[in-house]
């Protein structure tokens, strides 16, 4: 019953560093300026708690349990293909769980997920690669190879690209400090029929920044890099339901002559440090706390099954400064 508790996979903040605050009238756009053979690192952290209870005077075999997620990964992402569609950029990328010591790959890299043996003692895994095409409107396409990680690392790999191009989904003709706007996400494919997220963001200020590195215990340090400058968002996602809670069924349960009923409510919060020279995430954090009171039923009322869950969530996205050379 994975696609009852799907829907609670979102998620969002902490607190923005003040800085002093620029006020161009110019705006920005904060989408990422990549150029191909370009290659960085991100440490994702995520972490989630689930509860569930379920009520059924039949067997629900399917009926899920709740549990907890806690990964962190480390991903090198490579820029594979740049082009531009309709006057927006469209960039292939290639993006890799790596160990913090692993080395660039050769070609003929085992797949079966047993690493070939060098003096660096860890080789990355090929089958932790993912490759896919974003657009310039935020949109993911193209995506291979999320199915072969764990999932765990699905949740941290959609937490990272979720804030990655977080950015395009901005006005297109950019923002400035001190600006608000509003947008309102449709939730496809719920359990509940009528579920959208009402997003609020705001251009809080600027701030300084920049990457950070890895402790030789994997902890992110200060990598003493010079700090540039990073527009603050901050962002604030109502999870909204416009159907009734007596009839909320979706379209592909009736086929299935079942009655879904129940409310769904939620509140996520996102702060994104986003540089300006680069349009890059430098640092983005994320809580969410979402919750769900669902009944499953045949379309007479029989062989009802009542769910309830309760999810929370943290996620932290921080760009790494470059390694020694060497290394990916």
């Amino acid at each position: 019953m994975k696609k009852v508790v799907r829907f609670l996979c979102c998620c969002l903040l902490v607190m923005a560093v003040p800085g002093k605050a620029r006020i161009p009238s110019e705006r920005v756009v904060l989408f990422p300026k990549l150029s191909v053979g370009q290659t960085f690192r991100y440490q994702i952290g995520y972490r989630a708690v689930t509860n569930t209870t379920t009520e059924s005077n039949v067997a629900a075999p399917m009926a899920p349990t709740g549990g907890q997620t806690n990964a962190s990964i480390l991903l090198r992402v490579e820029v594979e293909d740049l082009r531009t569609e309709a006057g927006m950029v469209v960039a292939h990328l290639r993006t890799r769980i790596v160990a913090p010591d692993a080395t660039v790959p050769v070609k003929g890299t085992p797949t079966n997920g047993t690493p070939a043996s060098n003096s660096a003692g860890k080789l990355e895994k090929r089958d932790k690669e993912v490759e896919f095409t974003l657009h310039g409107d935020g949109q993911v396409t193209e995506l291979e190879g999320l199915d072969r990680l764990s999932a765990d690392e699905q949740a941290a790999w959609q937490e990272w690209v979720a804030r990655f191009g977080g950015g395009a989904a901005f006005p297109e003709k950019g923002v400035k400090p001190g600006e608000k706007w509003k947008r309102d996400e449709p939730i496809l494919n719920a359990v509940l029929s009528g579920l959208s997220w009402e997003k609020e963001s705001e251009y809080v200020n600027d701030a300084p920044c920049s990457p950070m590195k890895l402790s030789p215990q994997g902890d992110p340090v200060a990598s003493g890099a010079a700090p540039e400058t990073c527009a603050v968002i901050l962002t604030t996602a109502i999870l909204r339901q416009k159907s009734s809670p007596k009839d909320a069924t979706p379209e592909d349960y009736k086929l299935h002559d079942l009655r879904n009923m129940g409310t769904a409510k939620g509140k996520n919060q996102i702060i994104s440090y986003f540089s300006l020279k680069t349009g890059l995430v430098v640092r983005a954090t994320e809580d969410a706390n979402q919750s769900m009171s669902l009944i499953v039923a045949k379309s007479d009322g029989s062989n009802r099954v009542h769910y309830t869950i309760d999810a929370e969530s943290h996620a932290q996205v921080l760009l790494l400064a470059d390694p020694p050379a060497g290394h990916s």
